[in-house]
């Protein structure tokens, strides 16, 4: 027998019954009724409170690790960014530098007379986004970009290849790059707060002093043909600070003329003798005189995706997008001319040259570039471009009763999924605009599963029967509006509702819980603490559920932007029936953050970064701790999704999975089992999924859909093992 049969068996034997053999049919007899099937012994019921959770663990030999991999779960083109090369090569229009989300692929430079890309490069080590900024020096066709905390360089005279330029100290991000009037990169950065200067000449790079003690971002920077340069911050108190580029540390604040808690500076343009501005929930542009820091005026009409083309030399003009129609802006008089109709509202990028604009926006498979006549004020040519797929980083697991396992993309849109026994792989249609990058999502019943979209905290229907279909999908509301969220982490269902926990909103501080009820498909309640947050200046991470109760874990971390809440994490249960909170206990002292919580055999079992927590659901003390991995709680920042534990069959046995270990838990055998080794390198992530069936995944190298494997590697002498895990072929269906 394989050892995926012998697998599937082990927990059939568990948590379940299994079949027994029909008797063979003698043709030369007439056939006898068939008898009923004898059920092969199962495991006794756990006992409430069963001491078998609380008991010590013994360390069994490890597992195989990964038994199958299917490559590439989720493949994506999402095109992050469009970046015009002017001067790159003698054609009509420029060649484009286009950027895309995902760890694969990131850059692709593409000759618009042409139908794919001239070149596409992988940058190994990037941000699991991809490429976060870039910017072209048309003097020396250097192309700059920024992907994490590094800096990078693209030449044409070398198009394969990448030159690393360094990283800038103390950041993890940086943010729109652009240039001085010498050709020396600027920057923003997170969480640094500041800017940062690459300088050509010395080659060196110097990180600036934080904006403002309150300021962790710095994402919009812009210089002027001064070379004053204008950065906008976030997430709390969003404004400007102006400086000279020469003098970084000689700073002058503007604030908003309407000043906001949190938010952010989302574009800052300096156009003619006006910096434009826009920011957080502001439908326009704000206009602001730079020699008196004083705002003038603003401009209604919202320039769709923030997009403006530059002037040109010489020019006052430059070109927007609203609703599908193209503008014409004169920025001495700021009177807008509608010029007439393009296909896209979501330009990545305008271009104009005085007799014509491009406007390059996505499509499904890449590119489309329209060009828009000036004297004739219409479209007179339209392409499309092929761009190479990439794939999204995976973000969420969740195993379904339809056999398939379905995945979030991190950055990503959709949801996709793979069947893992025909590799048979399926996305959800293009035209679905609702799903961003899902963070945690839920099965209610075969037809209904929950999804927590990122941005705006949205709770998302999904209808299995209707899945193909942009009908399939439903939004039930956008936390973010009312109770400012950002996050849906924490998910739980019983017989008759589905519960959430939230994240909130960058700047802020205290998750909301709230129920769904699945026969209307409506939110029935949402509990915020009066804007505190349900647990005071908590995130809700969490969530199991009986039909009486829902218990749930909380994390110290809040919304980026601020620092995170003093003190330990906190369990909670409250009576769902009257919305009253139970109790609320913080169990695990020096952790800051409680993952995961699964009810098992009578007992509340809940994840940290060094192990499992058995917890008394009744009073919300701890039992005991079995520690699994060499994570420390104490000097771990707290997180939202740092581990987890996947449940097989009734809980008999666990998958816990944090800090780089993953391990399988057997209560009733009274052992843990790391899965691979110790000493390999291959590590799984800190997300997983179990089926009906008893099978866990989980994901390594950033995109790998893999399944674990749950036995000890025991063989018995004489036995072969096989020497490395079945691999499954990534095709598509």
């Amino acid at each position: 027998m394989s050892r995926r049969g012998l697998l599937s068996l082990a927990v059939v034997a568990a948590g379940g019954m299994a079949l027994s053999p029909r008797a063979p049919q003698v043709d030369s007899l007439p056939p006898t009724p068939e008898a009923p099937p004898v059920p092969m012994p199962g495991p006794p019921p756990w006992k409430n409170r069963d001491p078998l959770l609380t008991a010590p663990l013994s360390t069994s030999a490890h597992t195989l690790g990964a038994i199958s991999r299917y490559e590439a779960a989720f493949p994506a083109l999402n095109t992050k960014a469009v970046v015009p090369l002017p001067g790159l090569a003698n054609t009509t229009s420029p060649w484009l530098a286009a950027s895309i989300v995902g760890p694969v692929n990131q850059l692709q430079i593409v000759n618009p007379e042409t139908e794919t890309p001239a070149h596409v490069v992988s940058i190994p080590d990037s941000h699991n986004g991809g490429i976060e900024s870039l910017v072209w020096h048309m003097k020396t066709r250097t192309l700059y970009l920024g992907t994490g905390s590094k800096l990078y360089s693209w030449n044409p005279k070398n198009p394969q290849e990448m030159r690393r330029i360094g990283e800038v100290p103390g950041a993890s991000t940086l943010y729109d790059l652009t240039l001085d009037s010498a050709g020396n990169l600027w920057g923003g950065t997170y969480p640094n707060g500041s800017t940062f200067t690459y300088t050509v000449a010395t080659g060196k790079i110097r990180a600036h002093s934080r904006l403002a003690a309150d300021t962790d971002y710095v994402r919009r920077v812009a210089i002027g043909p001064d070379d004053v340069v204008w950065a906008g911050t976030g997430s709390v108190n969003p404004r400007l600070f102006t400086f000279p580029a020469a003098r970084p540390g000689q700073r002058t604040e503007v604030q908003l003329p309407n000043p906001m808690t949190e938010g952010f500076i989302s574009s800052i343009e300096v156009l003619g003798d006006r910096v434009v501005v826009m920011a957080s929930d502001i439908d326009g542009q704000l206009l602001l005189d730079p020699a008196t820091l004083k705002w003038v005026g603003t401009v209604d009409r919202k320039w769709s995706s923030r997009k403006v083309s530059p002037l040109v030399e010489g020019a006052t003009t430059v070109y927007t997008v609203t609703k599908n129609e193209l503008y014409a802006t004169d920025t001495a008089t700021w009177q807008d001319t509608l010029l007439g109709v393009v296909e896209t509202n979501a330009p990545l990028s305008l271009q104009a040259d005085g007799q014509r604009v491009l406007v390059t926006s996505e499509l499904p498979t890449g590119l489309r570039l329209e060009y828009f006549s000036l004297s004739e004020r219409r479209v007179e040519t339209r392409r499309t471009l092929s761009l190479t797929t990439g794939e999204y980083k995976i973000q969420s697991l969740m195993g379904h009763s339809d056999g398939n396992i379905y995945i979030g993309g991190y950055m990503g849109q959709g949801i996709a999924s793979v069947n893992p026994d025909t590799n048979a792989r399926w996305h959800s249609p293009h035209d679905e605009r609702l799903i961003n990058q899902i963070e945690a999502m839920i099965e209610f019943d075969a037809e209904r599963t929950y999804i927590g979209s990122y941005g705006s905290a949205d709770i998302i229907g999904l209808k299995s029967a209707k899945k193909d279909t942009e009908e399939g999908y439903s939004r039930l509301d956008r936390l973010r509006t009312e109770y400012h969220q950002s996050r849906p982490f924490g998910w739980a269902t019983n017989s008759t509702n589905v519960f959430f926990g939230t994240v909130p909103d960058y700047g802020r501080a205290g998750g909301v819980l709230g129920m769904i009820d699945p026969r209307s498909n409506k939110i029935a309640w949402v509990l915020d603490g009066a804007g505190k947050g349900f647990i005071r200046a908590h995130s809700i991470i969490g969530l199991a559920a009986d039909d009486r109760y829902v218990y749930g874990t909380s994390s110290v971390r809040n919304g980026y932007g601020i620092p995170d809440t003093t003190g330990a994490a906190k369990v909670f249960k409250l009576e769902i029936s009257t919305r009253t909170k139970v109790w609320e206990t913080a169990p695990v002292a020096q952790t800051g953050a409680l993952y995961a919580p699964k009810l098992i055999a009578g007992w509340l079992v809940v994840a940290d970064i060094e192990g499992i927590n058995i917890i008394d659901p009744a009073t919300g003390r701890l039992a005991t701790r079995h520690r699994l991995t060499q994570g420390n709680n104490a000097t771990s920042r707290p997180g939202w999704a740092n581990a987890d534990i996947a449940q097989v069959g009734d809980g008999s046995k666990v998958v816990h999975s944090a800090a780089g270990t993953t391990t399988v838990v057997d209560f009733r055998a009274g052992s843990s089992a790391v899965i691979g080794s110790q000493d390999s390198k291959e590590r799984f992530g800190a997300r997983l999924a179990s089926t009906p069936t008893g099978r866990v995944f989980g994901y390594t190298d950033k995109t790998v859909l893999v399944e674990l494997d749950l036995l000890p590697a025991t063989a018995a002498p004489g036995s072969q093992r096989p020497s490395k895990p079945t691999t499954s072929p990534s095709t598509s269906s």
